[in-house]
């Protein structure tokens, strides 16, 4: 119980560290991966090492699996977003895969989760979980900020006067049933200035 606490003191300090500079991910990008559900955290779970792995349009309705990617990444200890998709999809059901501890939760569109890793993580990408929905149609699935915070990206592992928050350049959607996704490698996706008016409606 005390190593939770812990935790949850931590990862709420994260959380409140302002991005008075650029920290250790200056590059990062979040973007969607689509696959056939079930997923299993364990057994064969998607290991990102370029922008052409993550699949952003699924073709087909009914169940789908939408991972959210961080990638572009050095380090991190914390990720947070949220997800927003069509509402006559009804619910989605969010699995963390990754991370220590983590806040909020992902079950309706407009909600969202910080994830706090116990160890600085190292390399390329991180996809923390992935979320089961049921496709009745055309739509997409996107990436927005944790309505908790206001914010979505990752903090990194920089010691004092660290950690620093980073983020995204770039956001990229899903595609499902029908809808193109966003392509991950083209940087022309949804950029973080224009996402204000998005942000708005969650808070």
């Amino acid at each position: 119980m005390k190593k939770v606490l812990v935790l949850a003191i931590a990862l709420t300090f994260a959380l409140s560290v302002t991005a008075l500079a650029a920290g250790n991910n200056p590059l990062i990008k979040l973007g969607l991966h689509t696959k056939a559900h079930p997923t299993s955290c364990t057994k064969g779970y998607p290991v990102f090492t370029a922008c052409s792995q993550i699949i952003p349009t699924w073709t087909a309705c009914g169940d789908v699996d939408v991972m959210p990617v961080f990638f572009d990444l050095a380090e991190v200890t914390v990720v947070e977003f949220g997800l927003t998709w069509p509402a006559e999809w009804g619910t989605m059901s969010w699995v963390r895969c990754k991370g220590t501890i983590a806040v909020g939760g992902i079950l309706n569109p407009g909600e969202g989760t910080a994830i706090s890793f116990q160890t600085c993580q190292l390399g390329w990408s991180i996809a923390p979980g992935y979320g089961w929905v049921i496709a009745t149609g055309p739509g997409m699935v996107t990436p927005i900020p944790y309505f908790a915070t206001g914010d979505y990206g990752v903090v990194d592992c920089q010691p004092s006067p660290g950690p620093y928050y980073d983020y995204p350049m770039c956001v990229f959607r899903a595609g499902i049933c029908g809808m193109t996704g966003d392509d991950p490698c083209e940087p022309t996706a949804v950029e973080p200035s224009t996402w204000g008016s998005i942000k708005s409606m969650f808070e």
